[in-house]
């Protein structure tokens, strides 16, 4: 297949890098950039590799992608592959500035281009609660990615959320922040939301964040949870309505009106 060819198929497909970065064993960062056109001149292998999934039938193709280091990412220490391996926070630091990644456990995870109904989200839910707090008065602290949260205060957690609020001030560094946020927010998308919702929630309420909210576009609801007492509640709403937050009582967002 032609590169054009590839778009296509995987559009008909509907699979999302992710899901044709797993079926070809191409890593994700390299689909990505094969796709949104960053590489003008993608390896044979490569483009065999991924029409050979996008051929295939879902669950049923491996293909045994070149382990070695392409030439072209000569500029970066960083070894894309597909085998597994125990990754540190040398890997993150080791990435193109264009791909990003989250380090949990020992795993990176790819994060993909969001979308515009994302971008608007995120956006909004930044506006929103910057202004607040500069109405206010307020001493902390509003950030968006790629600002990252070292979530323990060391290297063996690594986030991007789509927004964090720090209120302690000394957690923060150029570098990002180190250690909890008060609050922590994440739009879901279709190859992240089962992370969002399980092992990032594990971790977020072990380190000690405040308030954590998931936004769901596809369902159209937002997730609370509000760790700020002696008993975990958790709260399921629309976008149409208007969302408290569980660190400003008093501040209310109606996603709907970010649309």
């Amino acid at each position: 297949m032609t590169l054009s060819e590839i778009r296509q198929r995987k559009q008909e497909l509907g699979y999302s890098n992710e899901t044709l970065a797993n079926l070809s064993g191409v890593p994700l960062g390299t689909v990505q950039k094969v796709l949104g056109g960053v590489t003008k001149n993608p390896r044979q292998k490569t483009l065999e590799a991924l029409s050979a999934a996008l051929q295939s039938k879902p669950g049923s193709f491996t293909y045994d992608y070149p382990k070695e280091k392409p030439a072209m990412l000569k500029e970066t220490s960083f070894a894309y592959s597909a085998e597994k391996r125990v990754y540190t926070i040398e890997d993150i630091y080791a990435l193109p500035d264009d791909v990003w990644a989250e380090l949990i456990d020992g795993r990176l995870y790819y994060i993909g281009f969001p979308t515009r109904t994302h971008q608007k989200l995120a956006g909004g839910m930044y506006l929103t609660v910057a202004n607040y707090i500069r109405s206010k008065g307020g001493k902390c602290e509003v950030y968006i990615p790629p600002f990252g949260v070292y979530l323990f205060a060391d290297d063996s957690t690594y986030l991007l959320p789509d927004l964090i609020v720090v209120c302690d001030l000394s957690k923060l560094e150029e570098k990002g922040c180190m250690g909890a946020p008060d609050w922590v927010v994440e739009v879901l998308s279709p190859s992240t939301g089962s992370k969002d919702m399980s092992i990032k929630l594990f971790k977020y309420r072990k380190a000690g964040v405040r308030e954590y909210w998931m936004i769901d576009p596809a369902k159209q609801i937002v997730i609370t949870y509000d760790f700020t007492g002696t008993d975990e509640k958790a709260s399921i709403y629309s976008f149409e309505d208007a969302i408290p937050s569980a660190i400003y009582p008093d501040l209310l967002i109606t996603p709907a009106s970010m649309l």
